[in-house]
């Protein structure tokens, strides 16, 4: 299985939101609420994220959780999909399996959970990347909100750049 590597070039470079950073305040619920009517296709990364999207009533179409939440396990979030895909993806990586499982997804009938044994963080570039123009990609920032990225071209390049700058390695 081929893996990819996060450096830490690319660990600095991840640590600025990847879009629009909604903070952690009194407006969160309002604001995500009014920036998702207009997504094709909604994915989520992280337990959290999810938990806090389906508190709203937004269900997303892919939904990549781990049962962890920075690091320390915790409950799944409720149910809320029609089929459940597993992959590995260790920590600090990229797996070649975790970039098919997520492209299966977007085959699939939605909503889509896939549970990830390892760590689910870096997927978040596998979801921009292979998410069609007009999805929305929400992730956590710790201690500070969620982010939303909208698809667009100049994201997916930016994010393809940014996996083609990880360390491939071939994994036995």
């Amino acid at each position: 299985m081929r893996v990819w590597l996060l450096t830490e070039d690319v660990a600095k470079k991840l640590k600025a939101p990847l879009g629009v950073l909604i903070p952690n305040d009194g407006d969160k619920r309002l604001k995500v609420l009014s920036s998702t009517p207009e997504c094709g296709l909604i994915v989520s990364v992280g337990d959290a994220t999810l938990d806090f999207l389906l508190s709203i009533d937004i269900v997303p179409d892919i939904q990549i959780v781990d049962a962890k939440e920075m690091r320390v396990h915790r409950v799944m979030p409720k149910p809320a999909h029609t089929t459940t895909l597993y992959t590995k993806n260790p920590r600090g990586t990229i797996s070649e399996e975790s970039i098919d499982v997520f492209t299966k997804a977007l085959s699939l009938t939605k909503p889509v959970r896939i549970i990830v044994k390892g760590e689910e963080d870096l997927l978040t570039l596998v979801a921009i990347i292979f998410s069609p123009i007009n999805s929305c990609v929400l992730y956590g920032q710790p201690q500070e909100g969620l982010v939303l990225v909208k698809v667009e071209s100049g994201i997916k390049t930016y994010c393809q750049r940014i996996f083609d700058s990880l360390m491939q390695w071939d994994a036995i």
